[in-house]
């Protein structure tokens, strides 16, 4: 059984707990505070630290000057300027259906990643790669254009909310609290197929390859991962919560 320890009460009302896995706030101090070099899950209180190397599914030895550092922007955010990268240390399981939600702030245009699962057979999740500014896996893809232009300016330099669910038939992408596929402004060249059920496990890596490369470069604000598909009423609750927060 897991205790729920967060969020703030001062912070994100309104925003849905249940069936959460994995929840980083870096506003919330009982999650990160200045000068640490670590973090904690607010569902769980396991350790999050910064990667190294490449441990697969065994133990992982933390590299503290490669974790994020603490911004005081937006209330409390992730900065990952100089190429850092997280580790989490408890096993995030294996979901027959899930929810990733991540506030984002890219600031330059190479290949990024936004999380990577394959340390213990989970997937890939990146930026900029094959032609498209959103890869989940090959099974889902997004572009800002409707021809791929990796400096679009809605994608650099701004704030985003990203909720990828997805269950054992289809997966679903959201941005800034609506469903792309069905809101007018998120129409362009957007790509879904088959499901894209995420094997989490160990060492689960945010902002970084799982062999510790291609590191994410800007920022990140609140972190989720649920083990249920939030419904489309929920996602467009949990951006409200935090909307002015980041400034959409």
């Amino acid at each position: 059984m897991t205790i729920y320890v967060g969020p703030n009460p001062n912070l994100g009302l309104g925003f849905i707990t249940f069936g959460l896995v994995l929840h980083l706030d870096p506003a919330d101090p009982q999650c990160f505070q200045d000068g640490q070099t670590t973090c904690r899950n607010l569902v769980t209180n396991g350790l999050v630290t910064g990667a190294s190397g490449t441990p697969g599914s065994g133990g992982h030895t933390p590299n503290p000057s490669n974790f994020p550092a603490y911004s005081s922007n937006n209330g409390g955010i992730f900065d990952f300027t100089g190429g850092k990268g997280m580790n989490c240390e408890e096993d995030l399981g294996s979901h027959t259906e899930f929810s990733l939600s991540m506030w984002f702030y890219k600031t330059s245009a190479g290949i990024q990643y936004f999380t990577d699962a394959r340390n213990n057979g989970g997937e890939w999740f990146l930026s900029n790669y094959t032609g498209k500014n959103i890869n989940y896996t090959e099974q889902m893809s997004y572009n800002f254009d409707s021809t791929y232009n990796a400096s679009n300016t809605d994608f650099l330099n701004n704030w985003h909310h990203m909720v990828v669910t997805s269950d054992n038939s289809r997966s679903y992408l959201y941005l800034d609290g609506h469903e792309i596929s069905v809101h007018p402004k998120y129409r362009r060249s957007y790509v879904t197929n088959t499901s894209v059920d995420e094997d989490l496990g160990k060492n689960f890596r945010i902002g970084t390859r799982f062999t510790t490369s291609n590191p994410w470069t800007g920022y990140m604000g609140q972190i989720a991962i649920y083990n249920r598909v939030l419904t489309a009423a929920e996602i467009t609750q949990n951006f409200g919560a935090f909307r002015l927060r980041y400034g959409i």
